[in-house]
């Protein structure tokens, strides 16, 4: 019998070429994906970190991390979409948002206690309605978010969509009416079906990120204030701002701009940073090869320098930050989980 799956198993990428394929052919639906997801890319580096020194130093807080293992379940979702496990894509996407609201729930909360049992196993998930019925009582913003955009409604009713998944409710919500089939295949109902829960979670989710984290729609030219020096977090580019506005349609992004550049705190910092003077020409040279000579750039150090030695510096500024926030987002996953040392292992 075990064999029987490694044939499936096989075969899957059979299921995942014409999945590419309809997408393919729904242009204006891959477009939609590929924004979204690009977008919710630079979601987390609007997220504030904290320095220090010695016994001072204050890293990000525990429920940071509640984001990436959502990110693992989106990417769970969407792999199993393509190669034809719709059902079980749901329900990845229903932990996704689940724990996206989750994580929001803690950072307005800011409860260590609470989330410390939660990770030790000593406390249950508040339910989705008890978090998003928390929000708003305890961050204004939520509360608007909710009163133009009806946000706390769609979330609840999106999850309850996807919770009609995970529990079988009746004959639509199986396997066989998703894909017509006892096997598993490819099916444009179930891909369609799969696609809509994607961009409605990915949006979403999005919408609650930015209200809380209204740093997210406020661009900043760290380059000039900062060159390669620039913060860990909290803090945003004109070109990450940019895809993360790709995220929504037109009259959401407008209402979300109301609010996030509305906030008072996050317009002081706005005006903290642009109020700095721009770095020199030699200040950014310096910081270049500060940043050229760490351990991180050893391998790629020598292409860097061949691309300015050939008049491409444009190039070389964006392999850098593209290779710096790759290295942040690592450096916040790995060396700062909860998780890993929740589990017992070191």
């Amino acid at each position: 019998m075990l064999d029987n799956y490694f044939k499936q198993a096989a075969s899957l990428g059979k299921t995942a070429d014409r999945s590419a394929a309809w997408l393919e052919a729904h242009k204006e639906i891959s477009d939609d994906i590929r924004r979204a997801l690009n977008g919710s890319h630079e979601l987390l580096f609007a997220i504030p970190i904290f320095g220090g020194t010695g016994e001072e130093f204050t890293t990000i807080h525990p429920w940071h991390h509640v984001f990436f293992e959502a990110e693992q379940d989106i990417n769970s979702g969407i792999l199993l979409l393509l190669t034809g496990f719709y059902k079980d894509s749901f329900r990845s996407i229903r932990s996704f948002i689940e724990l996206q609201v989750f994580a929001l729930y803690h950072f307005v909360n800011e409860d260590r206690d609470n989330f410390k049992n939660w990770l030790d196993g000593k406390a249950n998930t508040p339910t989705i309605s008890e978090m998003l019925k928390a929000l708003p009582a305890k961050n204004i913003e939520f509360k608007t978010l909710n009163d133009k955009l009806q946000w706390n409604i769609e979330i609840q009713s999106l999850y309850k969509e996807l919770s009609g998944f995970m529990h079988t409710q009746g004959a639509t919500h199986t396997h066989t009416a998703l894909r017509n089939s006892n096997v598993t295949e490819f099916s444009e109902v179930g891909l369609k079906v799969g696609l809509d829960f994607l961009l409605k979670a990915l949006r979403l989710t999005a919408m609650g990120f930015v209200v809380n984290f209204p740093m997210s729609f406020h661009p900043l030219p760290l380059f000039d204030k900062f060159a390669f020096g620039f913060p860990a977090g909290g803090f945003l580019e004109k070109d990450q701002v940019d895809r993360i506005k790709d995220i929504f349609t037109n009259n959401t992004y407008e209402v979300l701009s109301t609010i996030c550049l509305a906030n008072s705190h996050a317009n002081s910092l706005t005006e903290g940073i642009m109020s700095m003077p721009d770095l020199t020409e030699r200040e950014v040279l310096q910081s270049l090869e500060r940043t050229l000579e760490s351990e991180e750039f050893a391998n790629i150090r020598k292409e860097i320098r061949t691309m300015i030695k050939d008049g491409e510096f444009s190039k070389a500024v964006a392999y850098i930050q593209a290779t710096q926030r790759a290295m942040m987002r690592t450096m916040t996953m790995v060396l700062y989980n909860p998780f890993y040392e929740s589990s017992g292992r070191k």
